[in-house]
Order: structure tokens, then C-alpha cells, then sequence
């Protein structure tokens, strides 16, 4: 029964399977369940899974750390899905109560959490096809919670198709203005806000590129409740390893009165264990703890005890081992790294006369 006080939940859009094969290295379930490992995810909302009732079974038969949450479209299983997935490692999946609310759209479940808590969390994949098919999704989904007994979401995640703000697309414009009041009034009737955008006001992100025209777009989105908004911390928008032309948006949830925890003292990766230089490094520094070899001492050699030299040598590896780590970091990481830094600079500027919008656009959809 993991029921921690804090759970990070996630959303993405899977943008299918890569393949029948969930064997294969590069099918995306396999992508999926080391993303979910790698970032201790402990709910995804998924959306686009393409998935039907039998595939579920083969998925969580292969990787036993996912249990699936589906719902689909009966008469086009190929096409859309949502699901909710759990991490068995670190949330519970005993007591869990689903509500598929439109099929292939929206599913809903309520999740034992931590002591007698319990977390409800929304998945949607919102229409894409038309203004008007999204507007309509977003005005049956404000209806269901008129019309039904459901119980409120504590947080909702997914592909919304849809933006509020002319800041959440690039270029800058309004989206087809049937579907954001569809979407505002959901909101609306949910007490729902958007974290994201509210911790970062106004900076600029995106979760989807269209490559042909260079156009990005924040229609991956987390909403919380009020209550639940001001326990949760780190937002975040990220790309992944998982072969999606979307980027996971992300939050921790803790529950109300938890302690603050932070990112706490600094540990050796563990790599470093396995490499030569640092081995070799804490070796002998290890086993030349003398006045001689340490400057910090060396004046005060017939008043330092040896517990002030081991304390020297521990802080002198740590030091080492921070250096050593971003040394070893692969090329391909850095490269990575430099690429995020750099799109998110350009996202940022300050626009001028000689930096229009559009080249500004297809500088980040070329990186």
C-alpha cells in the first residue's frame, strides 16, 4: 500500500504506439515505462494511446511496474485513447474507482493516497479535427459535472487542442474563440487553474512543435484545484525520451500539511563509482591524509586532528566529484542541455523591429 505524501503527476501525449510489438526497443510502451521510472512519475495522463482492451493486458504483462487505466473509442480503438497509468512503485492501485466518461476522451479515478486521502485526477484528449468538435467536447465535459454526481478533480492533465491565452501559441493569436469559452467555462465550473501558467506568468513554453510551419503551441496542460494548488511545487514542461513530437508537462503533489522537503545534501552519482580519475583521485587524497598534502592544515599540522584532515578530504571530494560529474556528462547530454538553454533564451527575448516573430519561431522549431 504506497501511499506517499507526495506524487508527481504528469501528462503527455503518447502520440500512438511506434508498433504492435510492445517487445520492441523502440515501441513507445517500452519508452514510456523508463520515462515514468527515470522521472518518478507516479500518475500519467496519456493521451493519443491508440490502445484496446487486450493490448492493455499485454502491456502490463510485460512491464508489471504500469497499471493502465484505458478507455477508447469501441468504434475506432486505432484512433485517440486516453489513460490514466500508475506507477505500482509508487502509488496504489487498490480501491481505485474509474469513470470513463467519454470514450477515447476523458477518463476520471479516484486513488487512495496518502493515509486517508484520496486524489481524483482527470486524463482528457481533446478533438482535434475542428474548433467546433473541441468547442462541443469542453461544453458536454462542463455538463457532466452539472448533470452528473462526480466527484471534482484534483488535478487534470492532457492534449487540450485548445489555448486561453494568445501568449501559449507562436506566433502570437487568439484560438477560435466557441472553444476557449467552452474551455474557460469548464474551468470555471471546476474551480480549475493552470498551474503552469500561473507560477510562470510570463514566460514563454511550448509542448508542441508543428514542424512544417515552425509554429509552437501549449496544449499540454495540468489544472488543479484551488487547495490542491498550493501544495503543489516544481512545475514543470520537459522533453522527454519518449519518441512523441510532444513534451510532458509535469507537478508534485503533496498533501496538505506535509513538510517542505528539499533537494537535500549533495550524493555522489553513482557513475562516479566506475570511474577511473575519481577512484583514483579519492585513493589517494584517501590515503595521504597529512599536514603536508593538505595547504588548508599544513600551518596548524601540530594542532589539526585527524578527524578535522578526513573532514578536509570529504569536502575536498565532494568538490572533485561536482567537477568530475559535469566532465563525464556524454556529449550527447550536454549538446542536449545547451539546445534547451538556448531554445528557451530565444522563446524569451524581448521581441524588437530587426527580430520578428516568425524568424524567432523557426529558430526554436530548427533547434
Amino acid at each position: 500500500n504506497n501511499t506517499r505524501a507526495h506524487v508527481r503527476f504528469a501528462a503527455l501525449n503518447a502520440n500512438g504506439r511506434n508498433g504492435t510489438n510492445f517487445y520492441h526497443k523502440e515501441n513507445r510502451w517500452n519508452e514510456i515505462n523508463r520515462m515514468v521510472y527515470n522521472e518518478k512519475v507516479g500518475i500519467l495522463g496519456l493521451g493519443e494511446t491508440h490502445l484496446s482492451g487486450e493490448q492493455v493486458d499485454e502491456i502490463e504483462s510485460i512491464y508489471p511496474r504500469l497499471h493502465i487505466l484505458n478507455s477508447y473509442d469501441p468504434d475506432a480503438p486505432g484512433k485517440g485513447g486516453v489513460a490514466i497509468v500508475l506507477n505500482r512503485d509508487l502509488t496504489n492501485i487498490k480501491g481505485v474507482i474509474v469513470h470513463r466518461l467519454i470514450p477515447g476522451r476523458a477518463i476520471l479515478a479516484t486513488i487512495p493516497w496518502h493515509k486517508d486521502r484520496t486524489l481524483t485526477i482527470l486524463s482528457v484528449y481533446a478533438p482535434t479535427g475542428s474548433a467546433a468538435e473541441n468547442r462541443d467536447f469542453w461544453w458536454e465535459m462542463g455538463d457532466l459535472w452539472l448533470e452528473e454526481d462526480l466527484p471534482v478533480p484534483d488535478g487534470v492533465g492532457g492534449d487540450m487542442n485548445v489555448v486561453e491565452d494568445p501568449i501559449d501559441r507562436l506566433p502570437h493569436h487568439p484560438d477560435h474563440a466557441g472553444a476557449v469559452e467552452a474551455l474557460t467555462r469548464f474551468k470555471k465550473i471546476l474551480e480549475l487553474k493552470d498551474g503552469w501558467r500561473m507560477t510562470n506568468p510570463d514566460v514563454k513554453a511550448y509542448t508542441y512543435v508543428h514542424l512544417a510551419t515552425g509554429s509552437h503551441s501549449r496544449l499540454d496542460q495540468i489544472y488543479v484545484s484551488p487547495t490542491q494548488f498550493k501544495t503543489c511545487r516544481n512545475w514543470v514542461i520537459k522533453d522527454v525520451a519518449v519518441g512523441s513530437d510532444h513534451r510532458m508537462v509535469a507537478v508534485d503533489i503533496h498533501a496538505p500539511g506535509s513538510p517542505f522537503i528539499g533537494k537535500g545534501h549533495f550524493a555522489i552519482p553513482l557513475f562516479l563509482l566506475k570511474d577511473t580519475d575519481f577512484i583514483e583521485q579519492a585513493i589517494n587524497k584517501g590515503c595521504s591524509i597529512l599536514p603536508d598534502d593538505m595547504p588548508e592544515v599544513s600551518a596548524q599540522a601540530e594542532t589539526v586532528s585527524i578527524q578535522r584532515r578526513f573532514q578536509l578530504w570529504k569536502e575536498n571530494l565532494q568538490l572533485y566529484a561536482q567537477k568530475r560529474a559535469k566532465e563525464s556528462v556524454g556529449a550527447l547530454e550536454q549538446k542536449k542541455n545547451k539546445l534547451q538553454k538556448e531554445r528557451d533564451g530565444i522563446l524569451n527575448e524581448e521581441n524588437t523591429p530587426d527580430l520578428p516573430s516568425e524568424p524567432q519561431e523557426r529558430r526554436c522549431a530548427d533547434i
